[in-house]
C-alpha cells in the first residue's frame, strides 16, 4: 500500500517503475477528486431548453438524450401519482442530471399548484364575506402574511459514533441557539449569537410560502460523499434551478475543532466538548447558516461540503450543525443513503420521510446495504463495560435510596438483559471447532425455530420486548433530562472534560479490583445508550406487529483466537462475537418505504427487474430499462476466449493461481497497451490477486514491458486509504495529462493503467471521461466468497424461499447476480457521454457462454461478440483504436481552424 510522508508541498511524482501494492509510491500534490471534477459554473444567461412532461416543465440545459427524456417523464409521472419507480440507465446516460432536473421541476410545480389553490380558497372566502357593496372590488385582494420558516424544535442531539454513514445531529445547545433566533424573527434583522443580522425581509413572502406549503421536500441519496458532490456540482454547474438545499455529512468531513479532528470517535468528541461548552464554534452556527454567499442570490447559493466548510473557518461557526439548521427549511436535501435506509439514524436525527420523497442514485448496492443496516453485532467486551457501568448506576445514592422508583427498575431490567446475554456469550459453542491459517474460529448459529428457542431461553420474547423497551426509554429519558439540567450548571474545566471522554475509551475496567465496586455514576454512557438501541431494533424486527420474522435473521456466536499472536506473546484471549445477521432487505426497506411519498431507485445495474423489486418487497409499478446513448461504432466490446500461448482465459480462484494464466493475461494487458494510449482500467475480482500478478509480472520482465509504455497505478485496499486513494488518483489524472500534453514525444509513456478491484472506489462514483479511460480490461468474474458464513446463509435462505412459492431468484441465482452487478457497474466506467469512445475487453472465457452473456448490461449484450483467436482480436482492437483517434485528431484539427478564423 502507499504511503504518505513529508510535506504536500515537497512531493514529487516518482519516476521510479515500481507502483505496485505494497511498495511506496510517493505523491503529487493533493486535490480532491470533487475539485478536480467540479463542473464550471453555467452561464446566468445561458438558455434552458424546457420540455412539458405529464403538465410539469422541466427545464434542461442540453439537448436530452432520449434515455434522460425517457427517465425525467418517469420521475415527474411516479412523483405526481405517488408511486414508486425502478429506473435503469447506462452509466454514462446523463442520469445525475435527468434526476435533478424532473425531481426539482415537480417540486415547483406542485409547489405553484399548492399556492394557486390556497390562494383561490382565499378569494372564496373573501367573496363569501358581506360588506360595504360600495367598496372598490380591488379590495377584495388577499394579500398572504408574511411568516418566517421555523425549525423543528423535537430535534435533539443523539449517540452514534461518526463516519460516512452515521448521523449528524443538532445538540440541544444549538436548539437553544435557534429556539432563540425564532423568538426575535418578528424583527427584519435578525441577530445570531450576538453578530450582526441579515435582512431576510426581500425574502419573506418566499419563506411565506415554503412555511404554509405542503411540498414533500426531496431526499437524494447515494453511497458515497464524492459521489453527491458530483451531483451538487451538476446542479450548480449545468442548470438554473436554485432550490433551498443542504448536504447532511459527517464530522469526518465538515467537524473544523482542531480536538475532535483529532479523535478517534469524533461523535463522541465531539458530544463531550458541547456538554462541557468548550467548543466556540457551536457558538456561531447561525452566522453559517446566515452567511450572505449561501442565500438566494450568492454565489454558493448551490453549495457542497467544501463550501460550506471553509464558510466555517472563515466565520468561526460550525459547519456541521449549520448544513443541519439548513436542511430543516430545505427543498432538496442530498445525504449518503444510509442516512435514509437506517432506522436508527432516521431516529436519532428525527427524519421523518412522511409524504416526502426519496430519491436513491446507484441503487444497485441497496440489497446490501438494507440488510447490513438491519443488522448488529456487539463483542463480549462491549457487553461486559454495559454491565459494570448498569452496575455503579445502581449504586448511586441517587437511584439506590429508592427501592421503588422505576428509573431503578429499569436499570434493573436492563442489567439483568446484559447479565443473561454475557452468561450465554461465555458459553462453549457445540460446533466442532473450525480452523483456518493463523486463527482457530468456533461457531454456533441458530436461525428460524432454533432462534426463537435460544432467544426465549434468554429471556426474550414477543412478551418481554414491551418490558425491555420500556425500561430503556425510561433510562434515555433520564439521559435526556441530565443533560438539560447540565446546560443551566457552570462550565467544566477542559481537564475535566477530557478526564470524561476518556473514562471506557480504552475498555480497561479492571472488573477483578476492588476499588471497582466502590465507584458510581449516574446513568449509562453514550456507548452503552447505543448498544441498547441497536439491540432494541433487532429484537423489535425480529417480534414485529405483524408477526415474527425468526425466518429472515440468523444469530450467530462467534468465538476467535489468533494462534500467530499466542506464539509471539505467549498469550492471547478469545475474541466473542454475538451476531443478529438480517437476510431479508425488505425488513428495512419496507420500514422507509411505507412512510414516504414516493421512491425512485435508479442505477446503471439494476437488472433483472422483477426479482429487484421482489427482494425488496416494494410495488414498483413505474420502471424503466433505458438503451446508451451512444451509436454502435463508438465502443469495441470483445470477450477472447484464449490470449498468447493459446492459454484459455478461465479465470477461476485456481485457475488464475497458475503462471500460465498470469503470464497470458500480462503479455494482453502489454498489447493492449500498445495499442490503446492514454488511460486504461483494468479491473480484478480481489486485492489478493492484483498481489500476485503484480508479483509474478515483476518476475518475469513483463512489469517492467507494461512500465515502459503505461504509468502502473494501483487501488489501494483498506478502508483507511481515503488521502491515498484520492492522490492516486491525483496522479492518474496527471499522466493522462501529461500524455495528451506530450503526445508522440520520444520517450514519454502514453498514458496510465489503472488495476482496480470490483466493488471497490474505482468502480463506481469515479468520473473517467474521454481520454481518462479509453478501455476497461475485465479479468474473471467477481463471485462473492463462498467461504463466507453470510453468504452461505444468504444462499440457502433464497433458496427456501424460491422452493416455498415467493418471486424471488434461488440462492444460485442471488449468488450470480451479485458477481454480474459488479461487473457491470466496472464495465460502465467506459462510455461517460454521447460522444465518447472506448474499449472493452472481456479476457474470460466464460463469456463466450451465452449465458453468462446474457447476464451483461441491456447496453452491453448486443454488441459483444466472442473472438477465439486471440490475433485477430488484437488487430481488430488495433483498427478500431486507430480510427478513433484518427477522428478525433480531425475534430481537433476543426476545431483549430473554426478557432483561427473567428
Amino acid at each position: 500500500m502507499a504511503t504518505i510522508s513529508g510535506k504536500r508541498s515537497r512531493r514529487r511524482v516518482d519516476r521510479r517503475k515500481d507502483n505496485s501494492p505494497g511498495e511506496e509510491q510517493q505523491l503529487l500534490p493533493f486535490m480532491s477528486l470533487s475539485q478536480m471534477r467540479k463542473p464550471a459554473k453555467r452561464a446566468s444567461d445561458a438558455p434552458m431548453k424546457k420540455y412539458p412532461m405529464s403538465g410539469v416543465t422541466v427545464e434542461f440545459p442540453f439537448q436530452p438524450y432520449p434515455a434522460q427524456i425517457q427517465m425525467m417523464s418517469k420521475i415527474v409521472k411516479a412523483l405526481k401519482e405517488k408511486k414508486n419507480a425502478l429506473l435503469e440507465s447506462p452509466t454514462g446516460s446523463g442520469k445525475s442530471l435527468a434526476i435533478l432536473c424532473a425531481s426539482i421541476a415537480w417540486s415547483e410545480y406542485e409547489k405553484n399548484r399548492q399556492l394557486a389553490e390556497e390562494t383561490a380558497r382565499q378569494v372564496i372566502v373573501l367573496d363569501d364575506k358581506p360588506g360595504d357593496n360600495n367598496k372598490n372590488n380591488d379590495d377584495d385582494i388577499m394579500i398572504l402574511s408574511s411568516t418566517t420558516t421555523t425549525l423543528n424544535p423535537s430535534l435533539k442531539r443523539g449517540f452514534s459514533e461518526d463516519d460516512d454513514f452515521k448521523p449528524v445531529q443538532l445538540p440541544s445547545k444549538i436548539i437553544k441557539l435557534e429556539q432563540e433566533r425564532r423568538s426575535k424573527s418578528a424583527s427584519p434583522a435578525v441577530s445570531i449569537d450576538g453578530e450582526d443580522g441579515y435582512d431576510d425581509s426581500n425574502n419573506s413572502k418566499e419563506e411565506s410560502t415554503e412555511t404554509n406549503s405542503r411540498v414533500s421536500k426531496i431526499y437524494i441519496g447515494s453511497r458515497t460523499h464524492k459521489q453527491l458532490s458530483q451531483l451538487v456540482g451538476e446542479l450548480k454547474g449545468n442548470t438554473h434551478y436554485r432550490p433551498k438545499m443542504s448536504v447532511l455529512g459527517s464530522r469526518e468531513h465538515y467537524c473544523i475543532e482542531k480536538k475532535v479532528k483529532k479523535a478517534q470517535d469524533k461523535g463522541e468528541a465531539c458530544t463531550a466538548l458541547l456538554d462541557a461548552d468548550l467548543c466556540s464554534f457551536s457558538n456561531k452556527v447561525g452566522k453559517v447558516v446566515a452567511n450572505s454567499h449561501i442565500r438566494k442570490g450568492g454565489d454558493r447559493e448551490v453549495w457542497d461540503i467544501e463550501d460550506l466548510t471553509q464558510i466555517g473557518q472563515a466565520v468561526g461557526g460550525c459547519p456541521y450543525f449549520a448544513s443541519r439548521t439548513l436542511a430543516e427549511s430545505a427543498e432538496i436535501i442530498f445525504c449518503p443513503y444510509n442516512y435514509l435506509l437506517d432506522p436508527l439514524i432516521r431516529s436519532s436525527m428525527d427524519i421523518d420521510l412522511k409524504d416526502h420523497v426519496v430519491v436513491l442514485d446507484e441503487a444497485h448496492n441497496i440489497e446490501d446495504v438494507a440488510r447490513s443496516c438491519g443488522s448488529f453485532e456487539l463483542t463480549e467486551t462491549q457487553l461486559r463495560i454495559v454491565s459494570i457501568e448498569l452496575s455503579r448506576v445502581v449504586r448511586h445514592p441517587s437511584i439506590a435510596a429508592n427501592s421503588n422508583s422505576n428509573l431503578k427498575n429499569a436499570y434493573q431490567q436492563l442489567f439483568l438483559l446484559t447479565d443473561t446475554m454475557t452468561d450465554f456469550m461465555n458459553e462453549e459453542p457445540k460446533n466442532p471447532t473450525i480452523k483456518r491459517d493463523n486463527y482457530e474460529e468456533r461457531r454456533s448459529i441458530w436461525n428460524d425455530k432454533d432462534l426463537l428457542s435460544k432467544l426465549s431461553e434468554l429471556h426474550i420474547s414477543q412478551s418481554t420486548l414491551n418490558t425491555i423497551t420500556s425500561a430503556h426509554e425510561t433510562v434515555a429519558e433520564q439521559m435526556a433530562n441530565m443533560k438539560r439540567d447540565k446546560e443551566g450548571k457552570s462550565q467544566q474545566q477542559p481537564d475535566e472534560w477530557e478526564e470524561q471522554n476518556d473514562s471506557f475509551a480504552n475498555d480497561n475496567i479492571d472488573n477483578g479490583n476492588p476499588e471497582e465496586n466502590k465507584k458510581t455514576q449516574k446513568c449509562i454512557s453514550v456507548k452503552s445508550h447505543r448498544l441498547f438501541e441497536g439491540l432494541i431494533m433487532i429484537f423489535k424486527f425480529i417480534f414485529s406487529e405483524q408477526g415474527t420474522r425468526e425466518k429472515d435473521y440468523s444469530m450467530a456466536l462467534i468465538k476467535k483466537i489468533d494462534r500467530q499472536q499466542t506464539r509471539r506473546t505467549k498469550t492471547a484471549d478469545w475474541e466473542i462475537k454475538l451476531a443478529f445477521w438480517c437476510l431479508n432487505p425488505a425488513i428495512v426497506f419496507r420500514n422507509m418505504a411505507q412512510e414516504t411519498r414516493s421512491i425512485i431507485l435508479t442505477s446503471g445495474t439494476l437488472s433483472p427487474l422483477n426479482t429487484f423489486a421482489s427482494e425488496l418487497e416494494t410495488e414498483f409499478p413505474i420502471r424503466l430499462e433505458a438503451n446508451h446513448v451512444i451509436d454502435r461504432s463508438q465502443v469495441w466490446i470483445r470477450s477472447i476466449v484464449q490470449g498468447p500461448g493459446s492459454v484459455v482465459l478461465h479465470g477461476t480462484w485456481e485457475r488464475a493461481s497458475q503462471f500460465q494464466y498470469q503470464d497470458s493475461v500480462g503479455q494482453s494487458l502489454c498489447e493492449i497497451s500498445e495499442i490503446i494510449p492514454y488511460g486504461i482500467l483494468c479491473f480484478v475480482p480481489s486485492y489478493n490477486a492484483m498481489e500476485k500478478l503484480i508479483e509474478r509480472w515483476k518476475t518475469t520482465g513483463l512489469y517492467d514491458r507494461l512500465d515502459q509504455r503505461k504509468h502502473i497505478v494501483c487501488e489501494p485496499s483498506g478502508k483507511g486509504s481515503k488521502d491515498v486513494f484520492e492522490q492516486l488518483m491525483n496522479n492518474f489524472y496527471y499522466y493522462i495529462s501529461d500524455a495528451e500534453t506530450n503526445q508522440g514525444k520520444d520517450g514519454r509513456k502514453d498514458g496510465a493503467i489503472l488495476f482496480a478491484v470490483y466493488r471497490g472506489k474505482v468502480s463506481e462514483g469515479i468520473d473517467f471521461t474521454d481520454n481518462n479511460c479509453r478501455a476497461v480490461v475485465a479479468l474473471g468474474i467477481p463471485f462473492p466468497n463462498i467461504k463466507d458464513v453470510q453468504v452461505e446463509l444468504k444462499k440457502d435462505y433464497n433458496t427456501k424461499r424460491c422452493k416455498d412459492g415467493e418471486h424471488v431468484l434461488d440462492g444460485g441465482g442471488w449468488y450470480r447476480t451479485q458477481a454480474y452487478r459488479a461487473i457491470n457497474q466496472a464495465l460502465g466506467r467506459c462510455i461517460r457521454h454521447r460522444r465518447d469512445w472506448g474499449a472493452i475487453i472481456l479476457l474470460e472465457s466464460r463469456f463466450s457462454e451465452a449465458q453468462n452473456v446474457s447476464q451483461l448490461s441491456k447496453w452491453v449484450r448486443p454488441l459483444c461478440a466472442t473472438e477465439t483467436s486471440y490475433a485477430n482480436a488484437i488487430v481488430d482492437l488495433r483498427e478500431f483504436a486507430e480510427k478513433r483517434l484518427g477522428m478525433d485528431r480531425k475534430t481537433k484539427q476543426e476545431k483549430a481552424a473554426a478557432t483561427e478564423i473567428v
